[in-house]
């Protein structure tokens, strides 16, 4: 079972749910612009998801291309 949390900007986790979209919706609310998952409940965290300055969500495979000016 994987667990789904957002990560600060010291890169902490939290962990919010047990589903990315629970997660989303978690970090919305809350003014979070990355979601985080730990592998089978684990110790290491692994950003998939950035909320751009737009309000749209992308997932991290395309992280590398996106400007930090875009994350803020």
């Amino acid at each position: 079972m994987h667990i789904y949390g957002v990560t600060d900007g010291n890169g902490s986790h939290t962990d919010v749910s047990n589903s990315l979209l629970g997660a989303k919706q978690y970090a919305t609310r809350n003014g979070y612009k990355r979601v985080s998952i730990r592998y089978n409940c684990g110790y290491i965290c692994k950003i998939v998801a950035v909320k751009l300055s737009g309000g749209n969500w992308v997932s991290v495979k395309i992280w590398p291309l996106v400007p930090d000016a875009a994350v803020r």
